[in-house]
């Protein structure tokens, strides 16, 4: 999600609603989904809406939302600021976690192909269960 601000000029923003239930950009524009295709099909159909912005004025843009701005007047300056909102959502809490796991020795240790799969999996992730919870209880508190 972002907050829109028109600084000077005025600038028209071609908006097209999200393509996949519940938008990010790390999936929308990967490997996973991207279809070159896409930006033809947007053009062809047009835009879901169209929002001219003047100065003072804010648009609040959904997350997930295809974006195409640009300035009415080439020749006249158009300037914007957009403050970008991080939204919290699962895969934030996964990230985090993530992030201090490798603070411990032993989410940093090597597992040997043959324990991958099976009891020997189990056996070295169990240890590691309680501090997990641990540091989720302290993430979302």
């Amino acid at each position: 999600m972002a907050v829109i601000v028109q600084i000077s000029g005025i600038k028209r923003w071609q908006l097209w609603r999200p393509m996949f239930p519940s938008p990010m950009r790390e999936y929308q524009e990967s490997f996973r989904v991207w279809d070159p295709g896409f930006i033809p099909q947007w053009e062809a159909a047009g835009p879901d809406l169209e929002v001219d912005l003047r100065p003072g004025q804010s648009l609040l843009l959904p997350r997930g939302w295809v974006h195409n701005p640009h300035a009415l007047d080439a020749r006249a300056r158009s300037t914007h600021l957009t403050f970008a909102i991080r939204e919290r959502t699962p895969l934030w809490v996964a990230e985090k976690l993530v992030d201090r796991a490798i603070e411990k020795d032993a989410f940093r240790r090597v597992i040997l192909p043959g324990d991958i799969t099976g009891a020997a999996v189990v056996r070295a992730g169990a240890g590691r269960q309680a501090g997990a919870h641990r540091a989720l209880s302290r993430l979302l508190t």
